[in-house]
């Protein structure tokens, strides 16, 4: 939650909000009380003054106790008298004269000039006033009375207790009426977000919804047409790549024509190897462009696997040394697109495996919901730096694309177009002798990870 909170934006602007709001407060809050303190220095306690020198008169000389009963049931105030021969209250009860002397005297302060204490008192001298357990108290003095105006406020402590708390309701109540005000604000850039994370795996195809006509809904529309001209431009670059491909067919089948009627020589092999390679390097254009289109060309049936990967391996490396460990397992898969995956992944294997010891090993596996074909050879491995790279289109660990290193880099790139329209994935494991600083000869396994759909069987087979 506290990271959410970290990255939301409108919290963020809350926190803004509130910190804005409390130093404008203060600030408010510094000058109002500065001139409100101007304000009653010369304007209101002048009045305050000759009112409680009215007041001090209607008590008379001694006070009497009578008039002050009458001045206390108008106003909100007791009134507390000391003298050497009488000392009573208004109040039900009096208050601790030597706690108020001792009070009062504290408020006095020392001159930095002469050292003397001075009383803190209004302008006229003869008035000084305290605040004590949230009464004001206003000291002076008749004779050899000493009188105690006790002003009061605890009757409304309770009730301004219960307003702070509603004042503080109010804001919080606010505060959040702000939140979600600014939540439901920048609510599309979380539409955004997502949709934006929708391109980055290829669904070109998703469109953000627009909630305003607004800047960020402005936004939406120009992430709209970003995405429907990536994908425009992917779906040209894709139709030029197939009939590119379909052109280089005719002349390429005119070159096959004319070299079965040239005399046998080492140069008629030559031009027939490079045909080849040509030949297929242009099928595997045209069929991981199908297969990297948006409607995915798959034609799944229901298929014994341990049947289709024997034919392949008896059909097309029957010459070979392939170790072969097969569960019979039945799935719903293309078994063209199936073969052509076990077709270009035992090339690999059998290319690069220079281990006369150990032979190329195919094997289908198949635990929980899914089954695994898998390829390895025995060969020199394959440099950790390369693994992430090798199933991109005309990526080669070797970078001189010599014919006898290696392919044109669609091999790998083609099996993974195959293994994702199952919806499956593909992994890559290889032991290099260079990062393991060991004797090379690890090699690289290549595992297809299949869902398993349809009806399936397994028994443990192996030849």
């Amino acid at each position: 939650m506290l990271n959410r909170i970290r990255h939301s934006l409108s919290a963020k602007l809350i926190v803004l909000f509130i910190c804005a709001g409390v130093v404008l407060l203060l600030l408010v809050g510094s000058i109002m009380g500065k001139g409100f303190a101007r304000h009653f220095r010369f304007s209101i306690q002048p009045f305050m003054i000759h009112y409680i020198n009215l007041m001090q008169q209607q008590l008379g000389s001694p006070p009497e106790l009578q008039q002050a009963q009458r001045i206390t049931r108008d106003i909100p105030v007791d009134i507390h008298v000391f003298g050497p021969e009488q000392n009573w209250s208004t109040a039900d009860s009096q208050l601790d004269r030597s706690a108020l002397i001792e009070t009062f005297d504290q408020r006095r302060s020392v001159n930095p000039k002469t050292g003397a204490r001075n009383a803190r008192s209004w302008p006229d001298r003869r008035f000084r006033l305290k605040r004590v357990d949230g009464d004001l108290i206003l000291h002076t003095a008749e004779g050899d009375h000493d009188i105690y105006f006790q002003i009061r406020h605890r009757r409304d402590i309770g009730h301004g207790g219960r307003f702070s708390f509603f004042i503080l309701f109010a804001i919080l109540a606010v505060l959040l009426l702000i939140y979600y005000a600014t939540r439901a604000l920048f609510r599309p850039i979380d539409d955004i977000n997502r949709g934006v994370k929708q391109f980055s795996v290829g669904n070109l195809a998703h469109r953000i919804s627009k909630r305003r006509n607004d800047q960020l809904g402005d936004l939406t529309d120009s992430v709209n047409q970003m995405a429907e001209d990536i994908s425009n431009m992917l779906e040209a670059k894709r139709q030029l790549l197939l009939s590119i491909s379909h052109e280089l067919r005719s002349p390429l089948t005119r070159s096959k024509i004319n070299l079965a009627l040239m005399h046998d020589s080492a140069a008629k092999s030559e031009i027939d190897q490079d045909i080849q390679a040509m030949d297929q390097l242009i099928s595997e254009l045209l069929e991981s462009e199908r297969l990297n289109s948006p409607h995915k060309i798959i034609q799944p049936e229901t298929t014994d696997l341990h049947a289709l990967i024997a034919e392949v391996v008896e059909s097309e490396f029957g010459h070979q040394t392939i170790s072969v460990e097969l569960q019979s397992v039945t799935a719903n898969v293309d078994p063209a697109r199936i073969k052509l995956l076990v077709r270009n992944l035992l090339r690999n294997a059998i290319k690069y495996n220079d281990n006369e010891k150990s032979a190329p090993k195919v094997s289908l596996t198949i635990e929980s919901r899914r089954f695994t074909i898998a390829v390895r050879d025995y060969g020199a491995g394959i440099a950790s730096q390369h693994i992430p790279f090798l199933t991109e289109p005309f990526y080669r660990a070797d970078p001189s694309r010599q014919r006898m290193t290696g392919g044109y880099g669609l091999g790998l790139y083609l099996c993974r177009m195959i293994v994702e329209a199952h919806g499956g994935h593909i992994e890559i494991e290889s032991n290099s002798g260079n990062d393991m600083g060991k004797d090379m000869g690890k090699g690289t396994r290549v595992r297809c990870r299949f869902p398993l759909s349809g009806d399936t069987e397994h028994e443990n087979r192996g030849r």
